[in-house]
């Protein structure tokens, strides 16, 4: 379980993770969905979706029996399902929004245009 907390140092990682402070370390540099940010004292600072990120990626690697390409893909794969789920719920982006616009636009020059046209 998950301490109720919204970042974590790299020592309780472990702990809560069971995953081997070498094996974080490599995970770091093959998956992008983990990227903490280093403080000014020089300690690394995971935010809550990394460590999720991490045990999604233990999921894959030690009970799925992934390979890393595998889970990597597993991952991107869920990230663009969490954006595309996020864009259908409602909540957008500037630019989605932007984009939202611009095709209703689009949308309403075509109903013009069919019902000049008698379509």
């Amino acid at each position: 379980m998950i301490p109720n907390k919204s970042s974590f140092k790299f020592q309780e990682l472990t702990p809560i993770t069971g995953v081997k402070p070498y094996v974080i370390r490599y995970w770091e540099t093959e998956f992008s969905e983990i990227s903490p940010i280093t403080s000014d004292s020089g300690q690394k600072i995971y935010a809550r979706k990394d460590l999720e990120a991490i045990l999604k990626i233990k999921k894959f690697l030690f009970e799925d029996k992934m390979t890393i390409p595998e889970a990597r893909m597993k991952m991107s794969s869920l990230v663009d399902e969490s954006e595309l789920s996020n864009f259908q719920s409602g909540i957008h982006t500037k630019e989605s929004s932007g984009i939202r616009l611009k095709i209703e636009e689009a949308i309403n020059q075509i109903k013009e245009i069919r019902s000049k046209r008698n379509w």
